[in-house]
């Protein structure tokens, strides 16, 4: 992987010359040490450029099953979805964007984001694409890899934020299909407000990663405060008593369960919510896929909230094989 330079760098374009600065100061590394402490950055990139001289992020090989999930779903679903991309009202909003591509820990294996992914899709596409991100260069480097699409529209900001002036926008065309992939890396970066904001538009799938690793690390303190960053997440602090004398196992059962509920307060009705069959069911409530480590250890749990039984129909059949041909038992 050669490192960035500002070679040639008149020939580039302001944004192009501003990301290669943030990478201006790249020790003389050639590959990437994953193991190494601080490989990466506030927001999870790697100080090694990618292979197109651009940010990339630093994943575990896992974050493929998350992406294969999602692409899963969006193949499944293309034919619903076709009603309204036919009709150019077919809308893919990616609340935590991210720069685009992905690298694999200690593979040098480079990847498309889940964002990337949805834009490159043939059979029946999204009409228009809202990319968020509170990372300016990770804004920028995105804005280079989709080439900068007329029906595309990446901000930077905080999502929670923005998701105002988004949601005031699709709604003054009210017959759209909306898919939000929402793909936070803990519960610190996602309010319950902001979906209750997205909640207001009609047609609204929403797949979510619910960070359950992040929430079992700071558990213990956030049990010892008031007004937390669960608090916010889940929109309630009802968790707190629900969860008193319960085993690990139960305390997430019971947290999913609270989520849910909040859900169903916002407008999304159970028929986009529960499960087909109760057989594989982890997490009560919703019909969850859990995404585990190289240690098997589950980091966060993949959920689908709908407002139309069919979309939870799909997911339900998606989940049923996982990324290696597996039968789940979610």
């Amino acid at each position: 992987m050669q490192r960035a330079s500002l070679k040639g760098a008149k020939a580039k374009s302001v944004e192009e010359i501003a990301i290669v600065e943030d990478f201006k100061n790249i020790d003389k590394m050639t590959i990437r040490n994953c193991k190494k402490q601080g490989c990466k950055d506030e927001h999870g990139n790697c100080p090694i450029p990618s292979s197109d001289s651009l940010p990339v992020q630093c994943v575990g090989p896992w974050v493929e099953d998350k992406y294969f999930f999602l692409e899963k779903y969006l193949n499944a679903s293309r034919e619903a979805r076709r009603m309204f991309a036919d009709k150019n009202n077919a809308v893919f909003i990616d609340l935590f964007a991210g720069p685009g591509k992905c690298i694999i820990k200690n593979e040098n294996r480079e990847i498309d984001s889940g964002g990337i992914r949805a834009f490159k899709r043939d059979e029946a596409p999204f009409n228009e694409y809202f990319y968020f991100d509170i990372s300016s260069i990770n804004t920028r480097a995105l804005e280079k890899r989709i080439n900068s699409k007329l029906n595309c529209s990446v901000r930077c900001g905080d999502s929670n934020s923005l998701i105002n002036e988004l949601v005031e926008t699709l709604s003054q065309k009210p017959y759209r299909y909306h898919f939000a992939f929402v793909d936070p890396f803990g519960p610190d970066g996602l309010k319950f407000e902001t979906f209750r904001k997205l909640a207001k538009l009609n047609k609204m799938d929403i797949l979510l990663h619910f960070p359950i690793g992040s929430i079992k690390r700071n558990l213990g303190a956030w049990l010892r405060s008031k007004s937390t960053i669960l608090d916010d997440f889940l929109g309630t602090d009802k968790w707190r008593k629900r969860i008193e004398g319960l085993s690990t196992d139960k305390i997430f059962k019971v947290l999913i369960d609270v989520f849910t509920e909040q859900l169903k307060s916002i407008g999304y009705p159970e028929e986009g919510l529960r499960m087909a069959s109760s057989d594989r069911d982890i997490y009560t409530g919703l019909p969850t896929v859990p995404v585990k480590n190289t240690k098997d250890v589950e980091l966060y749990v993949l959920i689908l909230a709908s407002k139309h039984p069919l979309a939870q129909k799909i997911w339900n059949s998606v989940i049923k094989i996982d990324r290696k041909g597996q039968k789940g038992l979610f």
